[in-house]
């Protein structure tokens, strides 16, 4: 009796044990949230530029600094790669905060999820063929595995993506400039198996492309875009946004230059001068502002920011650089610049905006600290007289 009953509670606990491990080592990803404004931990940061590979969490901002992870804690004004160990160079494999670019690109961006980091990576098969996922990076441990399959490929080639509510879309392929057709996909994350992704548009066109992606709230934004001939004449792009339940997709024509969605509406650049509203329920458009553009834009809880360094690169002027700030009803706030007129703005979430030094050349200024990171505290906006901090 005593035996028996040695060996069931032996089996009891080696169930429970491949039970729990099982469990931890999944990914609950929640592809039925239907909040129509933003959700915190779940959602893409529009907020922040797409390329600048930064996410917020709720005391900092991880980002890349070149192939090291590094993390930016708000209140202590301190910036450091994310690894404890002494005298690490962060080089190598052994070092928490490397990404070996022989498996990781993190180039293409980084996305935030449920106290998580995710990347895009692969693994070779053979000296040609690769197999392409995101890369899932636990805060609590820095420990590194794959969250999704993407698709297969022979070799590196472009992609974007974003990750939005459970789901990680995507478009991968050159655009040949001829008839041809692009298409976007999504994953559900922690689907890790090669069944082939889901396709959900398909656009076709002289180099067709789809770019710009984007989400908010209920909706996935992106561009598509094609030419008129072989020869490259007749480039048009069109807004397009996606029902990310339904797939049902619609189209704001108007969009000229860039765009931002948030709480419910889209504010595009019409022409170079003029921001318009448009609303997603009501699909109506109502003037917002006049600005000095073409301008990108951003937004948070208080602010719609314009940046000019578009206008700028567009005519070649590196001399008058300003971000303009409105107000959600569309009056004028305030102006911002930069330390210098080509650096560049990665925006931010409502407590500071991001800078990183440039020249005209393009080169980054190397400074002390996180190597020309620099940030404004947004409780000075309004202030006359706004101080800039250097990432220390």
């Amino acid at each position: 009796m005593k035996k028996r009953y040695i060996i069931i509670t032996t089996v009891l606990l080696i169930t429970f044990l491949l039970f729990t491990g099982c469990t931890s080592n999944q990914i609950n990803a929640n592809v039925n949230q239907n909040a129509e404004e933003y959700v915190a931990n779940e959602d893409y940061q529009n907020y922040l530029d797409s390329y600048s590979s930064f996410v917020k969490t709720d005391n900092g901002y991880y980002f890349m600094n070149g192939l090291t992870l590094n993390f930016y804690d708000t209140e202590k004004n301190e910036a450091y790669p994310v690894c404890n160990k002494t005298n690490c160079e962060h080089s190598g494999s052994d070092c928490p905060a490397y990404f070996s670019p022989l498996q990781y690109i993190p180039m293409t961006g980084m996305h935030y999820y449920d106290n998580a980091l995710y990347v895009l990576g692969f693994e070779k098969e053979g000296k040609i063929r690769r197999k392409n996922y995101l890369y899932r990076i636990s805060l609590e441990t820095l420990k590194h595995k794959k969250a999704t399959y993407m698709f297969d490929s022979s070799e590196q080639l472009s992609i974007m993506y974003a990750m939005h509510r459970g789901y990680v879309y995507f478009v991968h392929g050159e655009s040949p400039m001829k008839e041809s057709t692009v298409t976007l996909y999504r994953a559900k994350l922690g689907d890790t198996s090669d069944t082939a992704p889901e396709a959900i548009y398909t656009f076709s066109g002289i180099g067709a492309t789809i770019f710009g992606l984007s989400a908010y709230g209920n909706n996935l934004f992106f561009m598509a875009a094609d030419y008129e001939d072989e020869k490259g004449n007749g480039y048009k792009t069109t807004l397009h946004y996606m029902d990310i339940h339904t797939l049902e997709t619609n189209q704001i024509p108007e969009r000229e230059f860039s765009h931002i969605a948030d709480e419910g509406k889209v504010y595009y650049e019409k022409d170079e001068k003029t921001v318009e509203c448009y609303d997603l329920k009501t699909k109506e458009t109502t003037f917002f502002c006049n600005i000095n553009g073409p301008c990108y834009i951003s937004a948070d809880s208080n602010y719609i920011y314009f940046d000019n360094r578009q206008k700028m690169h567009i005519e070649e002027n590196f001399n008058d650089r300003k971000i303009y700030v409105y107000d959600k009803k569309g009056s004028f706030v305030t102006e911002i610049v930069p330390k210098n007129p080509t650096d560049a703005c990665y925006f931010g979430g409502d407590d500071v905006m991001i800078f990183k030094e440039i020249t005209v050349t393009g080169e980054v200024v190397e400074s002390e600290g996180a190597k020309g990171y620099y940030v404004l505290d947004k409780s000075q906006i309004t202030s006359p007289d706004k101080q800039f901090i250097d990432m220390e």
